[in-house]
């Protein structure tokens, strides 16, 4: 089986930025790392495990899973940057590259996780309007668990190629950055596998299908049933039960798709642009130089979405407020 060796550049920083812009996503990544470990603990304690709250309770694990392993190697990154700027050991390259690389396909993987299962959220509360009657012979606890696992399963296979195909080669010669004025910037070697046997669609075509299956069709599915469910609570029609559990629910659909939306739309938009590149070959002047501001300020918005979940449940959910109060001073009278 042959294979090439190539470099791939990595850096976490926008050249010349302050050392407090760095804070604000190594902050963010923690947060959301504790505030999804806590709506799991919430969920599991009270036993609130069936019924839709298997899909939050997936969505949970997804955010959490995604920031993890791209968190160890931006807290590394910047404490590297802080301590010794000017100069990385073999060592600590090695560790660079293999968290961010391997951080970067985990996050890819769990972030499909994450915007499917909310896309099926979606789905779950056009069904519950459409059809209230038989909506709770079609939305059972059993069913919802196995469209849970359905959509990791695919997410997995989705980014498969990446894990197979091309890895960080870490007996490849250790490449130092090539000019003075990138002192945060490391090359990190990546073994790439060319037979035609394996399943590579590492370039334009992961582009197009990852712009169609990852962001448009969500997207399109999510305002499509969004629409049509806050449509039919305006109206007030007869197909729609108007319980105040039914109304708290579905404010909450609605909270987490809007701010969905706000993070996933700037990211279908820049990899449509990203295929249209590529696809082209003519370089948008605005985004090519602009780069690591317009992927810095995704990646905030992205964050922002993660964490966004627990504020959510805890402004609209009262049992999932009451939970929290319980928890917080039972720490504290612990204390």
């Amino acid at each position: 089986m042959s294979s090439n060796t190539y470099y791939a550049k990595f850096t976490w920083f926008p050249k010349d930025s302050p050392l407090y812009l760095h804070l604000i996503p190594a902050i963010l990544q923690l947060l959301v790392i504790v505030t999804n470990i806590f709506i799991l603990i919430v969920f599991l304690r009270n036993k609130l495990t069936g019924g839709i709250n298997v899909i939050l309770i997936g969505m949970a694990i997804a955010d959490a899973a995604s920031v993890l392993l791209l968190m160890v190697s931006y807290w590394y990154a910047l404490l590297q940057h802080v301590v010794q700027p000017d100069s990385l050991s073999n060592n600590q390259i090695h560790f660079l590259c293999i968290t961010a690389k391997y951080g970067t396909n985990v996050s890819i993987t769990f972030n499909m996780v994450s915007i499917w299962l909310i896309t099926c959220l979606g789905i779950i509360k056009f069904i519950l309007v459409r059809f209230p009657l038989q909506a709770k012979f079609m939305v059972t606890t059993s069913r919802l668990i196995l469209t849970t696992v359905i959509v990791y399963a695919s997410a997995f296979l989705f980014s498969f190629p990446h894990y197979v195909t091309d890895n960080y080669d870490i007996s490849a010669k250790i490449l130092v950055r090539k000019f003075q004025e990138e002192p945060d910037v490391f090359y990190c070697a990546i073994t790439r596998k060319d037979d035609d046997d394996v399943p590579l669609y590492l370039e334009n075509d992961e582009l197009l299908v990852r712009c169609i299956c990852v962001h448009l069709l969500p997207l399109l599915i999510l305002l499509c049933t969004n629409t049509f469910f806050c449509y039919k609570l305006v109206k007030r029609n007869a197909f729609v039960r108007h319980s105040p559990k039914f109304k708290r629910s579905v404010k909450i659909v609605c909270a987490l798709t809007f701010i969905h939306l706000l993070s996933e739309v700037p990211y279908s938009v820049f990899f449509c642009l990203k295929y249209y590149m590529a696809v082209t070959k003519e370089p948008i002047s605005i985004l090519v130089t602009n780069l690591q501001f317009v992927m810095f300020v995704l990646y905030l918005l992205r964050f922002v979405n993660y964490l966004s979940n627990f504020w959510i449940y805890l402004v609209l959910n009262k049992k999932f407020r009451e939970t929290c109060h319980s928890l917080f001073c039972q720490f504290r009278n612990q204390n």
